[in-house]
């Protein structure tokens, strides 16, 4: 019975280890997956300013618009008509579609008026929300050759 009792106690200790672990590497995971996300969106803004010139636009009030309105209209924006579209566009992925948050639980990914920044839970602040099961691709977004890409 006593060898019963120590050999449960051990277990329990090296299970309480290999959580711990698990569960540090999960976070370091996310954050590198979240930095990532906002790599890729910096890249898409630097092929941009290569092709059509350098996207400044000023933050609007904490409500996410922006950040989505760049994603769509500038990054994602190819015309329909392959004459008037711009060379290189769409500078990101049409099927990502990631949603606002403003939950200082989420990773989200702001806009700074230049680039996207970073903000990992605990930080207040509105952005696009990253997701870690993919559930932010979905159905491509279709450019309206009546709406015009930002900044035109």
């Amino acid at each position: 019975m006593t060898e019963m009792v120590i050999c449960v106690s051990l277990m329990g200790v090296l299970a309480t280890i290999a959580i711990s672990s698990y569960s540090s590497a999960t976070s370091a995971g996310k954050t590198a997956l979240a930095r990532q996300k906002v790599e890729m969106l910096n890249t898409a803004v630097h092929r941009y300013a290569e092709a059509v010139r350098e996207l400044i636009v000023t933050p609007l009030a904490p409500v996410g618009s922006d950040e989505l309105q760049i994603l769509r209209f500038a990054l994602q924006f190819r015309h329909p008509d392959d004459d008037r579209a711009t060379i290189g566009s769409p500078f990101i992925d049409p099927t990502y579609n990631p949603s606002i948050s403003a939950s200082i639980d989420d990773y989200r990914m702001r806009w700074t008026g230049s680039l996207y920044e970073l903000l990992e839970p605990g930080k207040p602040g509105v952005g696009l929300k990253v997701v870690f099961d993919g559930s932010d691709i979905g159905p491509a977004f279709v450019s309206d050759p009546n709406i015009n890409p930002l900044g035109s």
